[in-house]
């Protein structure tokens, strides 16, 4: 079992956690920085695997406000026109809190 991305209700409202290997969850929180794993196809092209690659990391952000709220990665800003880079984030991914 891995860390995953995952979404709750409470009588607060949405909130989106980590669901660790062991059963428990560590609450996440706009700004925390995370890494979300890539993957990769590895093979021939008749026999392709798909499996883990690279970590992606960057800042969570969410509107939590939604009827249907969605987690986002926030990558940094495009030069020179300083857009924001984001990235949408499926529950299920494969996340950690970034390493210092």
């Amino acid at each position: 079992m891995t860390n995953t991305l995952q979404l709750k209700r409470t009588t607060n409202g949405y909130r989106h956690y980590i669901s660790l290997p062991d059963g428990s969850h560590d609450d996440i929180h706009c700004g925390s920085m995370l890494e979300a794993q890539l993957g990769r196809w590895v093979g021939e092209e008749d026999n392709e695997e798909f499996r883990p690659g690279e970590w992606l990391s960057g800042r969570y952000e969410a509107d939590l406000c939604s009827d249907n709220p969605k987690a986002r990665l926030v990558l940094g800003y495009a030069y020179p026109s300083r857009d924001v880079v984001v990235v949408g984030l499926p529950l299920g991914v494969v996340v950690r809190r970034a390493s210092k």
